[in-house]
């Protein structure tokens, strides 16, 4: 009797979690679904304000960050991404088309670069701007998930006044050729094994035509520096060659002549009998 209660007891527990494990999977899926979807995520950071703070007060980094508001969030909205917080002289957004983000990155970098032109302080304010394409958590005002910490780590790669962006944000774009991008460098970020391939991305025309032009004359160097590698293999087989048919003529020649002096000295012997 007691034998039986135990495998009844068994049996229940079984189902209780047969049961668990299909809710938690029907959780799991209904979370995916509602919560999560493909993003580019984007950083961007100011350099110089602090040193600004420094010299010439906290007014005038107030000043910084409502000019850097005024490029900033209008460019985030124009280009349809939403803006999930303002850090200091720093923001983090989304968009759903990385195209999107990268055309709003390039309109805030000229911004910058127009701000600076103003020449309101002694050293420019620049930013530095990290983009990363992947799957996010999104809620109503905020965004989690992996696709977070590596996009605020390539932008800690970026120098200022750069645009970095992930492989994965460049295969997304729709349309490569609308604004140079160019392999930049393998860099391994915290919190990932495998090094990251990072692109950079060419906001200011001037160098993208500077970065188009110089890339030929690159490839030319390095063609160059190899020609004379292949020149000289190939002078070497030309030698040899020529070595070798310089023997075999000489050899070619001195079994003719040895003939010919066979056939003489034949001559000489039966002149000298007669």
């Amino acid at each position: 009797m007691a034998d039986d209660k135990e495998q009844e007891k068994d049996g229940a527990q079984s189902i209780d979690v047969d049961r668990i494990i299909e809710e938690r999977e029907r959780l799991d899926k209904l979370f995916k679904d509602n919560f999560t979807r493909n993003i580019t995520v984007v950083f961007t950071d100011l350099k110089g304000s602090t040193s600004l703070a420094e010299t010439h007060g906290d007014f005038a980094t107030r000043t910084i960050i409502k000019r850097h508001n005024d490029i900033v969030l209008p460019a985030i909205k124009k280009h349809n991404g939403n803006l999930v917080k303002t850090m200091g002289d720093g923001t983090m957004s989304y968009f759903e088309h990385a195209q999107d983000a990268l055309r709003a990155m390039c309109e805030i970098q000229k911004g910058m670069e127009a701000f600076n032109m103003e020449k309101h302080f002694p050293i420019p304010v620049l930013m530095r701007i990290g983009i990363h394409a992947g799957r996010g958590i999104v809620e109503k005002n905020d965004i989690f998930g992996d696709i977070v910490n590596v996009a605020s780590r390539i932008e800690g790669q970026a120098s200022p006044g750069e645009i970095y962006i992930s492989e994965e944000a460049y295969n997304s774009l729709a349309d490569k050729g609308e604004i140079h991008c160019s392999f930049a460098k393998e860099a391994v970020l915290k919190g990932k094994k495998e090094p990251m391939r990072l692109y950079k991305a060419y906001w200011n025309p001037t160098e993208a035509d500077r970065e188009l032009t110089a890339k030929p004359r690159e490839q030319g160097a390095a063609d160059k520096k190899k020609m004379p590698g292949y020149a000289k293999l190939a002078v070497a087989v030309l030698l040899v060659l020529l070595a070798a048919a310089a023997f075999m003529r000489l050899t070619g020649d001195s079994g003719s002549e040895d003939e010919t002096r066979s056939k003489e000295l034949n001559v000489t012997l039966q002149d000298g009998t007669k």
